[in-house]
């Protein structure tokens, strides 16, 4: 009699877990405190004026069950939107742990989503249709394009949306239809011209590094090469761009500024081991994290080191600037609180599975998910 109590259990728990759907009750009302795409905004700077200060302790953890990619949670009105690399997009009730919903979009969903108004628009890979834009209060999707396996998270600026592929096509995709305007080929190089590299915009430039080693520039408008920059080793991370100079590193572990107008060198800094992590900027300090566990924080004025703190596992991903706190994970399962103005570590907590994505902060709260498919919240420990 248990036996059967529990196999009826569990049938109702598949027959529950097997019907998506995904539609939010009210339109999105979109406000400064949000993170409504990865790094927060369009330069990819992964910093905040909302200032949450450690400790902190876990307000809830929900399982989305499919691993998680490369990108980070997306934060929008009352919601959690991230996708997973079953090709699931989930949205989570930020403060009740309540899922709202979820659908099913293809296959891998590597990178974040943006959310620009109500609808989110969402890259996959190993899909037929790798672009799709889909409405969350209607709960459809608008249109769904063809434009090769994406691993990165789409850009949105002016009203359009750039993207790269795994092939190294670069794309420029009016927003409301998903029609091509135009494209860009990385030509020169045969064997390694993948762009796995999330684009950032700075001073209507788009800027994005790829496999070959190089420093794209693109002409936001017409999609015309305004320079290139070869650094001599591949680049995943994301750039970061402020000042009119773009920040990046690449896996021989070596941090560039680039001078966004011109294309040359502004500095460059060796940190010793690979970085696959994008850069954070805050308080004139550009802060990289690399897989020998370093964090590194270099004046973003020439590149001097201001502090280098040890966090002993492999850095995969990004941090985030909170106030003067910044926010960061390794492979090793833990989140430290790092003291922006000299290194400092201010608390460390462990979790229960390796941080490859980067957090997110808004509206009290620092988002993390996990490789064993959490999506984690934390708040301020209450006294």
């Amino acid at each position: 009699m248990r036996g059967t109590r529990h196999a009826a259990v569990l049938i109702i728990m598949s027959l529950v877990s097997g019907c998506s759907g995904l539609r939010l009750q009210h339109p999105l009302k979109v406000d400064a405190s949000d993170w409504p795409t990865f790094a927060r905004d369009g330069s990819r700077s992964s910093a905040t004026a909302e200032s949450i200060n450690p400790p902190l302790e876990l307000q809830w953890e929900h399982d989305i069950t499919g691993g998680i990619g490369n990108g980070s949670p997306v934060i929008v009105d009352s919601f959690v939107i991230i996708g997973n690399l079953r090709g699931e997009l989930y949205a989570i009730n930020m403060n009740t742990n309540k899922r709202v919903g979820w659908i099913d979009l293809g296959d891998a969903i590597q990178g974040a989503p943006v959310v620009n108004g109500n609808v989110a628009f969402v890259a996959t890979s190993n899909t037929r249709a790798s672009l799709i834009a889909f409405d969350l209060v209607d709960g459809v999707s608008l249109w769904k394009r063809e434009y090769g396996d994406i691993e990165v998270s789409p850009l949105i600026y002016d009203q359009h949306i750039y993207i790269g592929n795994t092939t190294g096509l670069f794309f420029c995709v009016e927003r409301t239809k998903g029609d091509m305007v135009w494209k860009f080929e990385i030509s020169e190089n045969r064997k390694r011209k993948g762009i796995r590299s999330s684009p950032a915009i700075e001073d209507s430039t788009v800027l994005f590094g790829a496999d070959d080693g190089a420093v794209y520039a693109l002409d936001a408008k017409t999609g015309s090469l305004r320079w290139k920059f070869q650094t001599g080793a591949g680049i995943v991370a994301a750039p970061a761009a402020a000042n009119r100079t773009v920040y990046i590193g690449n896996t021989d572990g070596v941090v560039y500024a680039i001078d966004v107008e011109s294309g040359q060198q502004r500095w460059m800094v060796s940190t010793g081991t690979p970085i696959y992590a994008s850069a954070s900027l805050s308080h004139d300090l550009v802060i990289v994290g690399n897989t020998g566990g370093a964090l590194n924080a270099m004046r973003s004025a020439d590149g001097t080191l201001a502090w280098t703190t040890n966090l002993g596992s492999v850095i995969n991903a990004g941090g985030v600037s909170s106030g003067n706190t910044f926010y960061i994970g390794t492979l090793k399962k833990e989140l430290f609180a790092v003291k922006i103005t000299d290194g400092s570590i201010l608390w460390k907590q462990e979790v229960s599975g390796r941080i490859k994505t980067s957090p997110a902060v808004a509206n009290g709260k620092l988002f993390i998910a996990t490789d064993n498919r959490l999506v984690m919240a934390f708040h301020r420990r209450t006294q």
